[in-house]
């Protein structure tokens, strides 16, 4: 995949690169610190990602995507972002953006958000995709994003149907029905995740990251991580730490 990386931040785009540059079948075009070059790139070149920041000088990143909408047909958009605003993630979900990614990130979220698009990608070529309810998906995705962004508070099924302006009930069976999963299994799958990746981080005491992922009590916190992952969160932090002393890439 032709990949385009847009963020005004030079460590952000060193990063990025380094991690894409390593994976089998990708190759990063070019990057660019400021959107209006990118957007005279990609008036001419072909792009299969373009990854983005939203916070930019002159044109934020959601104005590059709907302003590249009718250039870059086949490209698939990627924001890294440091602003947790469901408005933000609305916006993006309306411009057709895959994914809504928060800083700081890790190199394992980035790369399955990409082989994600990949696959996706693979899928589309070769089969024709079933046909589906566009304004089911799109709530059950806006969901998705709120869950993705608000993760440390409740984060209820009640407070993310009012945020969608629908009824809980409804809610809950749209996203049975489109992900196979309860909606109180997609946030713990996501709070889970999100913990493996504090934990992979030693700026983050162990024993914050609970609060990190919203989790009340520390002990129930423990707990489901050792039922999910068969070792407590202090012994994931070691058993990572030993496993990357080579010097693995860090978040970005």
């Amino acid at each position: 995949m032709r990949i385009v990386i847009i963020d005004d931040e030079p460590k952000i785009r060193k990063g990025l690169g380094k991690i894409l540059s390593r994976h089998p079948g990708w190759y990063v075009a070019a990057s660019f610190a400021e959107a209006e070059s990118a957007m005279e790139y990609l008036a001419r070149e072909d792009a299969d990602v373009v990854i983005t920041d939203i916070h930019m000088p002159e044109v934020t990143g959601l104005e590059l995507i709907e302003g590249l909408r009718g250039v870059c047909r086949t490209a698939a958009f990627v924001i890294l972002s440091g602003y947790a605003r469901f408005e933000y993630a609305q916006r993006a979900i309306d411009l057709g953006v895959k994914k809504y990614l928060m800083k700081p990130t890790s190199p394992e979220e980035l790369t399955q958000a990409l082989e994600q698009i990949e696959a996706d990608r693979a899928a589309a070529a070769s089969a024709p995709a079933p046909a589906q309810s566009q304004v089911s998906n799109l709530l059950v995705r806006r969901a998705q994003e709120y869950i993705d962004l608000h993760y440390r508070s409740r984060c209820s099924l009640r407070e993310v149907a009012d945020a969608l302006y629908i009824s809980p009930n409804y809610l809950s069976n749209l996203f049975r029905k489109h992900t196979g999963m309860r909606f109180s299994d997609y946030l713990l799958e996501v709070r889970m995740e999100k913990s493996r990746q504090y934990l992979m981080d030693v700026h983050y005491r162990v024993g914050d990251v609970s609060a990190l992922v919203g989790f009340g009590d520390p002990r129930y916190f423990s707990a489901t991580f050792r039922k999910k992952y068969g070792m407590t969160p202090l012994e994931f932090r070691n058993h990572y730490a030993a496993g990357t002393a080579g010097g693995a890439a860090g978040p970005v």
